[in-house]
Protein backbone atom coordinates (compact mmCIF):
# COMPACT_ATOMS: atom_id res chain seq x y z
CA UNK A 1 0.00 0.00 0.00
CA UNK A 2 2.77 2.52 0.80
CA UNK A 3 4.04 2.27 -3.08
CA UNK A 4 0.89 2.92 -4.19
CA UNK A 5 -0.08 5.94 -1.52
CA UNK A 6 3.62 7.45 -3.27
CA UNK A 7 2.43 7.02 -6.48
CA UNK A 8 -0.61 8.42 -5.81
CA UNK A 9 1.01 11.21 -3.84
CA UNK A 10 3.36 11.81 -7.04
CA UNK A 11 0.13 12.07 -9.36
CA UNK A 12 -1.18 15.23 -7.03
CA UNK A 13 1.93 17.15 -6.60
CA UNK A 14 2.56 17.00 -10.78
CA UNK A 15 0.76 20.24 -11.38
CA UNK A 16 3.18 21.88 -8.19
CA UNK A 17 6.55 20.24 -9.06
CA UNK A 18 6.57 20.69 -12.72
CA UNK A 19 9.61 19.03 -13.87
CA UNK A 20 11.50 16.55 -11.76
CA UNK A 21 15.41 15.64 -12.95
CA UNK A 22 16.44 12.49 -13.29
CA UNK A 23 17.49 11.64 -9.69
CA UNK A 24 13.72 11.80 -9.51
CA UNK A 25 12.83 9.78 -12.77
CA UNK A 26 15.36 7.56 -11.42
CA UNK A 27 13.71 6.94 -8.05
CA UNK A 28 9.92 7.27 -9.77
CA UNK A 29 10.56 3.79 -12.03
CA UNK A 30 10.85 1.84 -9.28
CA UNK A 31 7.67 2.84 -7.30
CA UNK A 32 5.90 3.03 -10.39
CA UNK A 33 6.38 -0.05 -11.67
CA UNK A 34 5.59 -1.84 -8.13
CA UNK A 35 2.24 -0.64 -8.31
CA UNK A 36 -0.02 -3.27 -8.97
CA UNK A 37 -3.50 -1.63 -9.95
CA UNK A 38 -2.18 -0.09 -13.65
CA UNK A 39 0.60 -0.93 -16.09
CA UNK A 40 2.99 2.10 -15.52
CA UNK A 41 4.64 3.16 -18.85
CA UNK A 42 8.01 5.35 -19.84
CA UNK A 43 7.87 8.09 -22.31
CA UNK A 44 10.93 9.58 -23.36
CA UNK A 45 11.15 13.08 -25.87
CA UNK A 46 14.75 12.90 -27.13
CA UNK A 47 15.01 15.76 -29.35
CA UNK A 48 19.02 15.07 -28.96
CA UNK A 49 18.20 12.15 -31.35
CA UNK A 50 17.04 13.96 -34.18
CA UNK A 51 17.98 17.84 -34.02
CA UNK A 52 21.52 19.65 -34.05
CA UNK A 53 22.20 21.60 -31.41
CA UNK A 54 21.41 24.63 -33.13
CA UNK A 55 18.16 23.86 -33.20
CA UNK A 56 17.49 22.72 -29.91
CA UNK A 57 16.80 26.45 -29.06
CA UNK A 58 15.95 28.07 -25.11
CA UNK A 59 12.36 29.28 -27.24
CA UNK A 60 11.64 25.65 -28.41
CA UNK A 61 12.56 24.07 -24.82
CA UNK A 62 10.99 26.64 -22.98
CA UNK A 63 7.59 24.78 -25.48
CA UNK A 64 8.56 21.18 -25.07
CA UNK A 65 9.05 21.59 -21.61
CA UNK A 66 5.23 23.52 -20.93
CA UNK A 67 3.64 20.41 -23.81
CA UNK A 68 5.44 17.58 -21.39
CA UNK A 69 4.24 19.50 -17.75
CA UNK A 70 0.43 19.85 -19.29
CA UNK A 71 0.34 16.32 -21.03
CA UNK A 72 1.42 14.60 -17.88
CA UNK A 73 -0.61 16.04 -15.70
CA UNK A 74 -3.69 15.62 -18.17
CA UNK A 75 -3.33 12.01 -17.35
CA UNK A 76 -1.93 11.70 -14.14
CA UNK A 77 1.49 11.31 -14.82
CA UNK A 78 4.80 13.26 -14.05
CA UNK A 79 7.10 14.68 -16.14
CA UNK A 80 10.81 14.83 -15.88
CA UNK A 81 14.09 16.53 -17.85
CA UNK A 82 16.07 13.95 -18.22
CA UNK A 83 19.17 15.81 -20.28
CA UNK A 84 19.49 19.23 -20.73
CA UNK A 85 17.08 18.72 -24.14
CA UNK A 86 15.51 15.55 -23.28
CA UNK A 87 12.80 14.58 -21.61
CA UNK A 88 10.24 11.96 -19.80
CA UNK A 89 6.99 10.92 -18.54
CA UNK A 90 6.04 8.53 -16.17
CA UNK A 91 2.36 7.54 -16.29
CA UNK A 92 -0.40 4.99 -15.64
CA UNK A 93 -2.54 4.14 -18.04
CA UNK A 94 -4.00 2.12 -20.76
CA UNK A 95 -2.36 0.73 -23.56
CA UNK A 96 -4.88 2.86 -26.22
CA UNK A 97 -4.53 6.01 -23.90
CA UNK A 98 -0.86 5.48 -24.50
CA UNK A 99 -1.31 5.57 -27.84
CA UNK A 100 -2.85 8.65 -27.80
CA UNK A 101 -0.90 10.26 -25.44
CA UNK A 102 2.35 9.57 -27.96
CA UNK A 103 0.19 10.71 -30.38
CA UNK A 104 -0.79 14.24 -28.87
CA UNK A 105 2.65 14.98 -27.72
CA UNK A 106 4.38 14.13 -31.32
CA UNK A 107 1.79 16.61 -32.55
CA UNK A 108 2.79 19.38 -30.42
CA UNK A 109 6.36 18.97 -30.61
CA UNK A 110 6.57 18.83 -34.05
CA UNK A 111 4.69 21.81 -34.50
CA UNK A 112 7.11 23.53 -31.97
CA UNK A 113 9.76 22.41 -34.08
CA UNK A 114 8.03 24.13 -36.95
CA UNK A 115 7.39 26.94 -35.33
CA UNK A 116 10.98 27.50 -34.18
CA UNK A 117 12.70 26.20 -37.16
CA UNK A 118 10.43 26.06 -40.00
CA UNK A 119 11.48 23.65 -42.86
CA UNK A 120 12.90 21.13 -40.51
CA UNK A 121 9.79 18.51 -40.35
CA UNK A 122 10.84 16.96 -43.42
CA UNK A 123 14.35 15.88 -41.52
CA UNK A 124 12.88 14.71 -38.17
CA UNK A 125 13.06 11.01 -37.70
CA UNK A 126 10.28 10.63 -35.80
CA UNK A 127 10.96 7.13 -34.98
CA UNK A 128 13.46 8.74 -32.95
CA UNK A 129 11.75 11.45 -31.58
CA UNK A 130 9.13 9.59 -28.92
CA UNK A 131 9.97 6.24 -27.69
CA UNK A 132 7.75 4.36 -24.94
CA UNK A 133 8.93 1.56 -22.55
CA UNK A 134 6.24 -0.60 -21.12
CA UNK A 135 7.86 -1.08 -17.30
CA UNK A 136 6.39 -3.94 -16.34
CA UNK A 137 7.89 -5.98 -19.81
CA UNK A 138 10.49 -3.70 -20.97
CA UNK A 139 11.56 -2.07 -17.44
CA UNK A 140 15.09 -3.27 -18.26
CA UNK A 141 14.74 -1.68 -21.99
CA UNK A 142 13.64 1.73 -20.08
CA UNK A 143 16.19 1.98 -17.45
CA UNK A 144 19.11 1.34 -19.64
CA UNK A 145 17.95 4.29 -21.53
CA UNK A 146 18.05 6.26 -18.29
CA UNK A 147 21.05 4.95 -17.78
CA UNK A 148 22.58 6.02 -20.38
CA UNK A 149 21.22 9.38 -19.49
CA UNK A 150 23.06 9.19 -15.97
CA UNK A 151 26.47 8.22 -17.15
CA UNK A 152 25.74 11.72 -20.29
CA UNK A 153 25.00 13.69 -16.80
CA UNK A 154 28.14 12.55 -15.23
CA UNK A 155 30.34 13.20 -18.18
CA UNK A 156 28.92 16.80 -18.11
CA UNK A 157 29.61 17.47 -14.62
CA UNK A 158 33.63 16.19 -15.23
CA UNK A 159 33.52 18.65 -17.89
CA UNK A 160 33.30 16.23 -20.48
CA UNK A 161 30.41 17.29 -22.63
CA UNK A 162 31.79 20.69 -24.63
CA UNK A 163 29.73 22.18 -27.39
CA UNK A 164 29.58 20.39 -30.67
CA UNK A 165 30.29 21.52 -33.89
CA UNK A 166 28.08 20.80 -37.59
CA UNK A 167 29.14 17.87 -39.53
CA UNK A 168 31.39 19.41 -42.18
CA UNK A 169 33.08 17.94 -45.30
CA UNK A 170 36.30 17.79 -43.58
CA UNK A 171 34.83 15.51 -41.33
CA UNK A 172 34.45 13.35 -44.18
CA UNK A 173 38.25 13.70 -45.46
CA UNK A 174 38.42 13.06 -41.95
CA UNK A 175 37.04 9.29 -41.62
CA UNK A 176 38.69 8.27 -44.80
CA UNK A 177 42.19 9.61 -44.06
CA UNK A 178 41.93 7.22 -41.50
CA UNK A 179 41.03 4.93 -42.99
CA UNK A 180 43.62 5.03 -45.15
CA UNK A 181 45.78 5.51 -42.64
CA UNK A 182 45.65 2.84 -39.94
CA UNK A 183 44.60 -0.26 -42.89
CA UNK A 184 41.58 -1.97 -43.50
CA UNK A 185 42.08 -4.98 -40.78
CA UNK A 186 42.02 -1.93 -37.73
CA UNK A 187 40.02 -0.03 -39.22
CA UNK A 188 37.31 -3.22 -38.96
CA UNK A 189 38.56 -3.96 -35.61
CA UNK A 190 38.04 -0.31 -34.18
CA UNK A 191 34.99 0.42 -35.75
CA UNK A 192 33.33 -2.10 -37.73
CA UNK A 193 30.30 -3.96 -36.11
CA UNK A 194 27.82 -6.70 -36.69
CA UNK A 195 24.27 -8.27 -35.63
CA UNK A 196 22.67 -11.15 -36.41
CA UNK A 197 19.42 -11.96 -38.01
CA UNK A 198 18.38 -14.88 -36.20
CA UNK A 199 14.86 -17.14 -36.86
CA UNK A 200 13.05 -18.47 -34.29
CA UNK A 201 13.24 -22.92 -34.87
CA UNK A 202 10.22 -24.71 -33.41
CA UNK A 203 11.76 -27.02 -30.87
CA UNK A 204 15.33 -25.18 -31.18
CA UNK A 205 14.36 -21.48 -30.44
CA UNK A 206 16.74 -18.58 -32.18
CA UNK A 207 19.03 -19.21 -34.60
CA UNK A 208 21.55 -17.06 -36.37
CA UNK A 209 20.87 -16.90 -40.12
CA UNK A 210 22.21 -13.53 -41.27
CA UNK A 211 24.81 -11.43 -40.17
CA UNK A 212 24.49 -7.55 -40.68
CA UNK A 213 27.48 -5.40 -41.06
CA UNK A 214 28.17 -1.97 -40.51
CA UNK A 215 30.20 0.81 -39.51
CA UNK A 216 29.45 1.95 -36.33
CA UNK A 217 28.98 5.89 -35.81
CA UNK A 218 28.92 5.53 -32.42
CA UNK A 219 32.40 3.88 -32.50
CA UNK A 220 33.49 6.47 -34.35
CA UNK A 221 32.54 9.56 -32.31
CA UNK A 222 35.13 9.31 -29.41
CA UNK A 223 38.60 8.87 -31.21
CA UNK A 224 37.26 10.80 -34.06
CA UNK A 225 34.92 13.07 -33.72
CA UNK A 226 34.25 14.11 -29.88
CA UNK A 227 33.26 17.64 -31.03
CA UNK A 228 30.94 17.26 -34.00
CA UNK A 229 27.09 16.87 -34.22
CA UNK A 230 26.55 13.27 -35.69
CA UNK A 231 23.27 13.54 -36.25
CA UNK A 232 21.50 11.12 -38.66
CA UNK A 233 20.14 14.00 -40.87
CA UNK A 234 20.55 16.58 -43.40
CA UNK A 235 22.66 16.70 -46.58
CA UNK A 236 26.06 16.90 -44.92
CA UNK A 237 25.15 13.63 -42.74
CA UNK A 238 24.06 11.68 -46.34
CA UNK A 239 27.18 13.18 -47.66
CA UNK A 240 29.12 11.73 -44.76
CA UNK A 241 27.11 8.15 -45.05
CA UNK A 242 28.07 7.88 -48.62
CA UNK A 243 32.08 7.98 -47.47
CA UNK A 244 31.42 5.14 -45.00
CA UNK A 245 29.49 3.48 -47.95
CA UNK A 246 32.97 3.36 -49.64
CA UNK A 247 35.23 2.21 -46.89
CA UNK A 248 32.65 -1.01 -46.14
CA UNK A 249 32.31 -1.62 -49.46
CA UNK A 250 36.77 -1.52 -49.95
CA UNK A 251 37.05 -3.27 -46.86
CA UNK A 252 34.50 -6.36 -46.78
CA UNK A 253 37.11 -8.73 -48.39
CA UNK A 254 38.98 -8.21 -45.17
CA UNK A 255 36.30 -9.00 -42.47
CA UNK A 256 36.33 -12.38 -40.92
CA UNK A 257 32.61 -13.47 -41.54
CA UNK A 258 30.47 -15.41 -39.31
CA UNK A 259 28.09 -17.98 -41.16
CA UNK A 260 27.13 -18.19 -44.81
CA UNK A 261 25.06 -15.41 -45.32
CA UNK A 262 26.39 -11.53 -44.83
CA UNK A 263 24.14 -8.19 -45.31
CA UNK A 264 25.80 -4.53 -45.78
CA UNK A 265 23.93 -1.36 -45.26
CA UNK A 266 24.02 0.75 -48.37
CA UNK A 267 22.69 4.41 -50.04
CA UNK A 268 21.40 3.97 -53.71
CA UNK A 269 23.98 6.55 -54.61
CA UNK A 270 26.54 4.06 -53.55
CA UNK A 271 25.65 1.93 -56.27
CA UNK A 272 27.37 3.75 -58.89
CA UNK A 273 30.27 4.52 -57.41
CA UNK A 274 33.74 3.64 -58.41
CA UNK A 275 34.25 1.53 -55.07
CA UNK A 276 30.90 -0.26 -55.83
CA UNK A 277 31.88 -1.47 -59.12
CA UNK A 278 35.75 -2.48 -57.91
CA UNK A 279 33.80 -4.49 -55.13
CA UNK A 280 31.43 -6.33 -57.85
CA UNK A 281 34.71 -6.77 -60.29
CA UNK A 282 36.38 -8.27 -57.31
CA UNK A 283 33.89 -10.48 -55.37
CA UNK A 284 33.76 -13.95 -56.64
CA UNK A 285 30.03 -14.79 -57.48
CA UNK A 286 29.44 -17.12 -55.35
CA UNK A 287 30.25 -14.88 -52.80
CA UNK A 288 28.15 -12.46 -54.08
CA UNK A 289 25.16 -14.76 -53.79
CA UNK A 290 25.49 -14.51 -50.23
CA UNK A 291 25.22 -11.20 -49.84
CA UNK A 292 21.88 -8.70 -49.37
CA UNK A 293 22.37 -5.36 -50.17
CA UNK A 294 20.27 -3.34 -47.44
CA UNK A 295 18.62 -0.05 -48.25
CA UNK A 296 16.86 2.44 -46.62
CA UNK A 297 12.87 2.32 -47.77
CA UNK A 298 13.31 6.32 -47.86
CA UNK A 299 16.80 6.34 -49.47
CA UNK A 300 14.91 4.24 -52.34
CA UNK A 301 11.55 6.26 -52.38
CA UNK A 302 13.95 9.61 -52.69
CA UNK A 303 15.87 7.87 -55.48
CA UNK A 304 13.43 5.61 -57.21
CA UNK A 305 14.41 5.62 -60.78
CA UNK A 306 18.01 5.44 -60.22
CA UNK A 307 17.23 2.12 -57.75
CA UNK A 308 15.59 0.27 -60.54
CA UNK A 309 19.00 0.88 -62.34
CA UNK A 310 20.52 -0.54 -59.06
CA UNK A 311 18.42 -3.36 -58.85
CA UNK A 312 19.01 -4.64 -61.99
CA UNK A 313 22.61 -4.54 -61.53
CA UNK A 314 22.73 -6.29 -57.87
CA UNK A 315 20.57 -9.00 -59.12
CA UNK A 316 22.83 -9.60 -62.71
CA UNK A 317 25.72 -9.96 -60.04
CA UNK A 318 23.84 -13.01 -58.24
CA UNK A 319 23.34 -10.55 -54.67
CA UNK A 320 20.16 -9.73 -53.06
CA UNK A 321 18.25 -6.97 -51.66
CA UNK A 322 16.72 -6.07 -48.51
CA UNK A 323 14.57 -2.62 -47.41
CA UNK A 324 15.42 -1.52 -44.14
CA UNK A 325 13.72 1.45 -42.44
CA UNK A 326 9.95 -0.09 -42.97
CA UNK A 327 7.98 1.35 -40.22
CA UNK A 328 4.90 -0.99 -39.44
CA UNK A 329 2.45 1.82 -40.64
CA UNK A 330 4.34 2.11 -44.00
CA UNK A 331 3.98 -1.62 -44.65
CA UNK A 332 2.24 -2.02 -47.97
CA UNK A 333 3.26 1.67 -49.57
CA UNK A 334 6.23 0.09 -51.65
CA UNK A 335 5.49 -2.72 -53.53
CA UNK A 336 8.20 -5.29 -52.61
CA UNK A 337 7.86 -7.68 -54.74
CA UNK A 338 8.13 -4.89 -58.04
CA UNK A 339 11.28 -3.70 -56.25
CA UNK A 340 12.87 -6.96 -56.18
CA UNK A 341 13.35 -7.27 -52.41
CA UNK A 342 13.91 -10.56 -51.09
CA UNK A 343 13.64 -9.19 -47.18
CA UNK A 344 11.85 -6.98 -45.11
CA UNK A 345 13.03 -4.95 -42.23
CA UNK A 346 10.07 -3.53 -40.18
CA UNK A 347 10.87 -1.23 -37.11
CA UNK A 348 9.94 -2.87 -33.97
CA UNK A 349 8.30 0.00 -31.77
CA UNK A 350 6.15 0.95 -29.66
CA UNK A 351 2.33 0.61 -30.63
CA UNK A 352 3.97 -2.03 -33.27
CA UNK A 353 1.50 -4.72 -32.63
CA UNK A 354 -1.99 -2.82 -33.05
CA UNK A 355 -0.52 -1.48 -36.29
CA UNK A 356 0.64 -4.73 -37.57
CA UNK A 357 -3.07 -6.46 -36.80
CA UNK A 358 -4.18 -3.23 -39.37
CA UNK A 359 -1.21 -4.25 -41.93
CA UNK A 360 -2.11 -7.25 -41.83
CA UNK A 361 -3.46 -7.75 -45.28
CA UNK A 362 -0.03 -6.23 -46.19
CA UNK A 363 1.96 -8.68 -44.41
CA UNK A 364 -0.01 -11.42 -46.44
CA UNK A 365 0.64 -10.13 -49.73
CA UNK A 366 4.53 -10.31 -48.81
CA UNK A 367 4.15 -14.06 -48.38
CA UNK A 368 2.62 -14.23 -51.20
CA UNK A 369 5.31 -12.41 -53.15
CA UNK A 370 8.32 -14.71 -51.24
CA UNK A 371 8.95 -11.34 -49.32
CA UNK A 372 10.71 -12.22 -45.95
CA UNK A 373 9.93 -9.80 -42.92
CA UNK A 374 12.32 -9.35 -40.05
CA UNK A 375 10.79 -7.30 -37.21
CA UNK A 376 14.13 -5.71 -36.21
CA UNK A 377 15.12 -3.37 -33.01
CA UNK A 378 14.10 -5.41 -30.78
CA UNK A 379 13.85 -4.58 -27.40
CA UNK A 380 10.77 -6.56 -25.71
CA UNK A 381 9.75 -9.99 -26.07
CA UNK A 382 6.63 -8.92 -26.83
CA UNK A 383 8.04 -8.55 -30.46
CA UNK A 384 8.67 -12.71 -30.67
CA UNK A 385 4.93 -13.15 -29.53
CA UNK A 386 3.57 -10.62 -31.90
CA UNK A 387 5.86 -11.98 -34.71
CA UNK A 388 4.61 -15.56 -34.31
CA UNK A 389 0.86 -14.10 -34.63
CA UNK A 390 2.07 -13.13 -38.21
CA UNK A 391 3.74 -15.84 -39.05
CA UNK A 392 6.96 -13.72 -38.75
CA UNK A 393 10.03 -15.72 -37.45
CA UNK A 394 12.95 -13.59 -37.84
CA UNK A 395 14.33 -11.02 -35.44
CA UNK A 396 17.05 -8.60 -35.36
CA UNK A 397 18.19 -6.05 -32.30
CA UNK A 398 19.68 -5.90 -28.93
CA UNK A 399 17.58 -8.39 -27.36
CA UNK A 400 17.51 -11.05 -29.54
CA UNK A 401 21.70 -10.72 -29.13
CA UNK A 402 21.14 -11.34 -25.84
CA UNK A 403 19.10 -14.29 -26.23
CA UNK A 404 21.18 -15.87 -28.58
CA UNK A 405 24.16 -14.97 -26.32
CA UNK A 406 22.69 -16.97 -23.20
CA UNK A 407 21.40 -19.55 -25.92
CA UNK A 408 24.96 -20.32 -26.31
CA UNK A 409 26.39 -20.21 -23.04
Amino acid sequence: MSDIRAVQDRQKSTSAVGLGDLRDLVQSMGEWRRAPDKVAHLIIVALADVLPQAKRTPDLLKEVTESMITVAAKRGGRAFRVSPSDFGILVQVAHHVLVTMVRDLKVEILRAIERQSPGSFGSIDQSRLIVSYDLSTAYRSGAERVARYAALEQQAAAGGAAKLRPLSEDDCKTVMHAYRQIGAEKFISAFVRTQSVAQNMPERGLEPVMNEYFISIDSLRKPLFIDVELRGTGRMFDEFTLVLDQIMLRAFKKIETRGDRWSLNMNVESVFTKAFEQFLEETPHETLAQITFEFRQPNIVENFDEFLVARGLIHSRGAKIAVDRIFPHTLGLVDLEYIGASIAKVHWRAGAEDVLKERKRALAYMATCGVQPVLIRVDNALALEVGADHGITMFQGFLIDDMIKRKAA
